[in-house]
């Protein structure tokens, strides 16, 4: 009778062992779908127009404000913006959008798919100040947006704005934080797919000082590279940038700073060695006395930090100003360009990058930058794109673009990067051992 139960114990064990196989053997077997997320570019506002680079005029692309989510072929490779912002779903090659005020201001965006956070170092909110923060919900849902501002004061109390589905919102920076000179903008997503730009135009009554598209930072760092910072060149006498900086946080930073150019490095006076005082946005002169038109900064801290460079740019007797940004290491990435002919920028101890330059009738030439310190490269008018074949690790690029209407910066950043997500694989034999 014992020897019965035992032997009817194990059978049961054994069924219950191979049922469970089966039952996970069934269950993970799992496919996966893979995508790039689409892209945004920015509206424009009054008196504004931008041009949006594409790799073709097959390109796939909608416009927010629309009851349609459904995208078309461009029909160009250089698309007008509108009103509304531009959703491109260009795959693995990230678009750059040209901004205008005819013959007063021009800038560069390098288009961006929805991200959590952006940190936007530039703009003012003074009497000058003719500034935007531009709000995008390329979602289907209504988004909470959180705007933190930061100014020479200190850290203001954050706002939620509500962001219609498929809708544009723009807020003057005069309203965020009336009369402040210096602002650093922490955009944060607390729902829904979003994207912030930044314009920082200035005027004096009728007069205008310029303007720029400040490009995002995702998140602060320990170690900062601006590699594209313009530099007008004078026999003898020093040419004043602006360093704008924060540390997020109730600690202070030390930092250390250095100046890097085509034959030369120094740390800048006034600003290596100092010590940053937390949550109050500090301009710092960068006094540059150099021969060089354009170099690169690397900032080091003991703390998270964000920051940003301001300069003066004149282009064929043309005044503006710009914002040069800090960027990621470099890595294999393409870019839409036409229509730009964009300077590239790198830096780094020791640079290799390889390039690829698309043409019209796919024509691809082959570029190899080999140096230290600063290497440029001038991209033809005819190009279309700009492919970063191969880099050498601990290198950093960003372009510089030029228009009667002035000059714009864009950092060398991915848009978007492919994602992975799962379908798992329906069988009949869980549904019916």
């Amino acid at each position: 009778m014992i020897r019965n139960r035992n032997v009817h114990l194990f059978a049961a064990l054994i069924v219950v062992i191979l049922t469970v196989n089966l039952l996970s053997f069934t269950t993970n077997k799992v496919a996966y779908t893979e995508s790039y997320p689409a892209v945004v570019c920015p509206a424009d506002s009054e008196n504004e127009d931008s041009f949006i680079s594409l790799a073709s005029s097959k390109a796939l692309v909608r416009k927010s404000g629309t009851s349609t989510m459904t995208f078309k072929e461009s029909g160009k490779s250089r698309l007008a913006g509108g009103e509304q912002a531009i959703v491109i779903d260009s795959q693995e090659i990230t678009p750059i959008s040209w901004q205008t005020r005819s013959g007063i201001w021009a800038g560069a965006v390098t288009c961006l798919a929805p991200i959590t956070s952006q940190w936007f170092v530039g703009g003012s909110a003074d009497v000058t100040s003719k500034g935007r923060l531009t709000l995008v919900n390329s979602g289907l849902g209504r988004a909470l947006v959180g705007v933190s501002v930061f100014t020479e004061a200190g850290s203001q109390i954050e706002q939620v704005i509500p962001v219609k589905a498929n809708s544009v919102k723009s807020v003057r920076l005069s309203y965020l934080t009336p009369g402040s000179r210096a602002l650093v903008i922490n955009v944060v997503s607390q729902s829904g797919r979003v994207n912030a730009f930044l314009v920082d135009e200035r005027g004096r009554g009728l007069q205008t000082l310029g303007g720029d598209s400040v490009n995002s930072i995702s998140t602060p760092s320990r170690s900062l590279f601006i590699p594209a910072i313009p530099h007008i060149p004078s026999r003898g006498s020093i040419q004043q940038h602006i360093l704008r900086i924060m540390v997020p946080g109730d600690v202070s930073a030390e930092i250390k700073a250095n100046v890097i150019s085509a034959n030369e490095s120094f740390a800048p006076a006034g600003v290596d060695g100092r010590l940053i005082a937390p949550g109050k946005v500090i301009d710092l002169p960068l006094n540059v006395l150099t021969s060089n038109p354009r170099f690169a900064l690397e900032l080091k801290a003991d703390r998270p930090i964000v920051a940003a460079v301001f300069s003066k740019t004149l282009v064929s007797g043309k005044s503006d100003f710009l914002w040069s940004t800090p960027v990621p290491e470099l890595e294999p990435s393409i870019y839409s360009v036409t229509g730009t002919s964009p300077l590239l920028v790198f830096t780094g101890e020791k640079i290799s990058v390889d390039l690829e330059i698309g043409a019209p009738k796919g024509k691809i030439f082959k570029v190899e930058l080999r140096g230290s310190g600063l290497v440029t490269y001038q991209v033809g008018a005819k190009a279309r794109t700009v492919k970063i074949q191969k880099s050498s690790s601990d290198t950093y690029g960003s372009a510089l673009i030029n228009s009667t209407s002035g000059s714009g910066y864009a950092p060398l950043l991915p848009g978007t990067a492919l994602t992975r997500s799962s379908v798992p694989q329906s069988d009949i034999r869980v549904l019916i051992p």
